[in-house]
């Protein structure tokens, strides 16, 4: 019963890509979520939180579920943005290099400023009370 709205809820869920890579990714993803959950559903057995296989069978699909959409989005957000860097590699390369460049220059003036402070020399002058 659970499983088949684990398969309602996660069968829109496609990637950006070629389909023999994306029944690839979602096979991996899908065995990931299932260790997961069989993990997690096996300690909370183990530790009498819950009894009963209904139960069991409820909390296993929807930790595999959760899992499942986590790893799905982070997937697809890291596939969208390998796509766009490609797209757009001038851009992509050109705001990159005008951070290094920013962070260079503001290191440069952070090291000179400390430097200097190390250099300076505080004096204090007292004057002497001379009577003549």
């Amino acid at each position: 019963m659970f499983k088949f709205i684990f398969d309602l809820a996660t069968e829109p869920l496609g990637l950006p890509i070629e389909w023999y890579y994306e029944w690839l990714i979602l096979g991996v993803i899908g065995f990931i979520a299932y260790l997961f959950a069989y993990d997690k559903v096996g300690d909370m057995y183990h530790s009498h939180v819950i009894s009963g296989r209904m139960l069991g069978s409820f909390f296993h699909w929807l930790i595999r579920a959760a899992c499942f959409i986590g790893l799905w989005a982070v997937t697809y957000g890291v596939i969208w943005i390998g796509k766009f860097v490609i797209a757009n590699k001038i851009l992509v390369g050109s705001i990159a290099g005008i951070i290094l460049l920013l962070i260079i220059v503001v290191r440069i003036l952070l090291w000179k400023h400390s430097r200097n402070e190390l250099l300076r020399v505080k004096a204090e002058v007292k004057e002497n009370d001379i009577e003549e």
